[in-house]
């Protein structure tokens, strides 16, 4: 779903106030990154909330005029990589800056299994068949995602920090956003929404940083932060060029990730309620997107 596709991202460098300066005898950035990617593989079960905050102006290159919009996103889910099972609840506010009481709301839940894809938009069911189950396991994993923006990312060590009950080693990274938007280009199949977006122009002039925090023990993700900076015409999201032609969007994003339960027992079963659910339709899927994208 979108949301896996612009999950996106910053972290305030007070967050950095408690760091220990990281000892020669430890692991270098390099190192880590390779057990890193060994500990993932392992990783077929965990849970994980995100918070994303998303600062967007919408610029009449005509007239100058310019509408500031504030988003806030919570997601919570659960993923079973062995039962082939995932589940992700999305709550987001966005409120137009000096008109907020037309602000908008929007709910989701998401259900991944096997090669079904089960949809709670206002109250109604939908659902799809994904012809390429392994591109939409990879593209809905949050973790793989993450790990795998970090190897094709530029690292640096920063120092450690306690996560939880886990003492965790900092990496800051560097992130290659072409490669990024060629990785999820391989990754999705053309039933997704991404096949409406132009993603090569999207991330041409994106800035995105991110931080890890790696459990010293484990060597698994913790937690993540990433910040996303851009400037885009909404046209590279799908929508009519004579609609958006004189539009440009500037945004700024922070997400949040931590990650828990690794490898414990997670089960994820799918509503009765979604027995009921109809065929989600490409021209649904194209509503969607352009709905989601005139919203932010």
């Amino acid at each position: 779903m979108i949301l896996a596709l612009l999950s996106i991202l910053l972290c305030s460098s007070s967050a950095f106030c408690q760091m220990n300066s990281t000892s020669s005898e430890e692991l270098n950035a390099s190192a880590l990154r390779s057990l890193v990617a060994d500990a993932s593989s392992q990783s077929q079960l965990y849970r994980f909330l995100m918070e994303m905050e998303q600062n967007t102006d919408l610029v009449n290159l005509t007239t100058g005029e310019v509408q500031a919009l504030y988003t806030r996103t919570i997601s919570a889910g659960s993923i079973n990589m062995s039962a082939r099972s995932l589940k992700i609840v999305m709550a987001s506010l966005t409120v137009p800056k000096g008109d907020e009481v037309n602000a908008t709301a929007f709910g989701l839940d998401e259900y991944l299994i096997n090669d079904s894809l089960y949809l709670k938009m206002d109250g109604s069911w939908t659902y799809m068949k994904l012809p390429e189950v392994a591109e939409a396991w990879s593209q809905q994993n949050t973790m793989k995602q993450q790990i795998d923006m970090l190897n094709q990312s530029n690292l640096t060590m920063l120092g450690s920090e306690v996560v939880g009950d886990d003492d965790c080693y900092i990496l800051f990274a560097k992130v290659n956003s072409s490669a990024i938007a060629e990785q999820i280009s391989k990754q999705t199949g053309p039933s997704l929404p991404v096949q409406f977006m132009n993603l090569s122009e999207l991330l041409r002039n994106t800035t995105m940083n991110a931080y890890y925090w790696i459990a010293k023990d484990a060597h698994q993700l913790k937690k993540a932060k990433v910040t996303e900076s851009f400037t885009f015409n909404p046209a590279y999201l799908g929508l009519p060029t004579n609609e958006t032609e004189n539009i440009e969007m500037r945004v700024n994003t922070t997400i949040s990730m931590l990650f828990e339960d690794i490898n414990e027992s997670v089960n994820i079963i799918l509503p009765e309620e979604a027995g009921t659910a109809k065929l989600f339709s490409q021209d649904l899927i194209a509503t969607n997107v352009t709905q989601a994208a005139t919203k932010a």
